[in-house]
């Protein structure tokens, strides 16, 4: 196998080659031909969005500068590489992959230096379908970012096809396609990168809420928990007081409920808890908020709810309580539950733990008054916020 050695090396350029080798009338318009074209097909490529598109623009190119030779994009892949045909006869080179030594194309791919075969024979990696192996070849690499991407290769079965001046415009077609590949490349990395960032900052909102919800919820009933309580309720007095809203405080506690615990023991007092939690959310309204307060006690903010709204919520809670059996492992067992409640009109002097205080007065007043039943908050100072007093039950 002979590799003719380039002129450019030697000190020659593409007019010096064009003087021996084209005939002094035509050298202009040869070389302004065949640099318009590769021209037009550098535009084309650099405005390729992705690498089908580069390969349908060499492919149009080398159909019409080469159509009977061979013209494929040998891409590698770690060990191997592709050929992807461009344009040529079908029975000239296989379309396949192979292994990274393979033929001269191979030398390319590893060593990433051109090579020119005016004369090449036994040239593993490219055959005819007659069996000769015989021809010239342009192997030219395609480099991207500093690394060896894949390589041009011009493949004819016909020996010194191949001149020295397309060898050398061959070198600056795989010049563009190199620089055009690095356009595609860097988008196509930019675009991963956004998409990986955006999946990154999707599953870290996605962390933050649930951390969120972790943070404001109680891990036994799945109600919210008193940090979410008292942040709803500034939230919510904060709303009254600017628009001169109504809002109620429900204070509820189950009734001798350390009997449960007591005598089934603790895992069942935690069931009857959950159930406690299930009845509350599927017996409210959705504007509604319900937390668990702490051990058996719970809360419920009733917005633009008057004290008429508030008594016949806490009534209605009180009766499905008293009708509710809660099954444990032990069977079934009944549960009452006591309610306070504070009603309030007025906020310029509230704030959310006056609003829990009174609530939880009125609970422990309908507690000592024999529980299973509804009380409202008593008021004694006149400039507190009005409260509306009424004990059932």
């Amino acid at each position: 196998m002979a590799v003719a050695a380039s002129p450019l090396v030697q000190g020659k350029g593409l007019l010096d080659l064009l003087r021996e080798t084209v005939p002094p009338q035509e050298q202009a318009l040869e070389l302004y031909g065949r640099l318009l074209a590769i021209n037009e097909l550098a535009t084309s490529m650099n405005g390729a969005k992705d690498t089908d598109q580069l390969h349908s623009s060499l492919a149009a190119c080398f159909r019409e500068w080469m159509p009977q030779e061979s013209v494929c994009l040998c891409v590698r892949n770690g060990a191997s590489y592709q050929r992807w045909r461009l344009s040529g006869p079908a029975d000239l080179v296989r379309d396949d992959v192979f292994p990274l030594e393979t033929g001269v194309t191979g030398i390319v791919l590893s060593s990433g230096t051109p090579l020119w075969l005016p004369e090449a024979h036994d040239v593993a990696g490219w055959l005819r379908s007659d069996g000769s192996q015989q021809g010239s070849a342009v192997i030219l690499p395609v480099t991207v970012l500093g690394r060896v991407y894949g390589a041009l290769e011009l493949i004819s079965g016909r020996p010194g096809r191949f001149d020295e001046l397309e060898y050398h415009l061959g070198l600056l077609v795989a010049a563009h396609l190199s620089s055009s590949l690095e356009n595609v490349v860097t988008r196509q990395e930019l675009a991963m990168a956004n998409d990986q960032l955006r999946d990154h900052d999707l599953r870290l909102t996605q962390l933050n809420e649930q951390l969120q919800q972790l943070a404001h919820t109680d891990d036994l009933t799945g109600l919210f928990n008193k940090r979410r309580l008292l942040e709803q309720l500034d939230a919510e007095i904060a709303r009254a007081r600017r628009y001169g809203e109504i809002m109620s405080c429900l204070m509820l506690d189950l009734d001798d409920f350390k009997l449960v615990n007591d005598r089934y023991g603790h895992p069942s007092g935690d069931e009857v808890l959950r159930q406690v939690g299930q009845l509350l959310r599927r017996s409210l309204r959705v504007t509604d908020f319900v937390a668990r307060y702490g051990g058996e006690e719970f809360t419920v903010l009733l917005p633009r709810t008057d004290s008429a709204g508030a008594c016949r919520t806490a009534e209605k809670l009180r009766l499905k309580f008293k009708q509710q059996a809660f099954t444990i492992a032990a069977g079934e067992v009944s549960i009452t539950v006591s309610i306070g409640i504070a009603c309030c009109t007025k906020f310029d002097r509230l704030d959310s733990q006056q609003v829990i205080l009174q609530a939880d007065s009125a609970l422990y007043r309908a507690k000592r008054a024999g529980r299973d039943r509804v009380s409202f908050s008593e008021v004694s100072e006149p400039e507190a916020p009005s409260v509306n007093i009424l004990a059932i039950g």
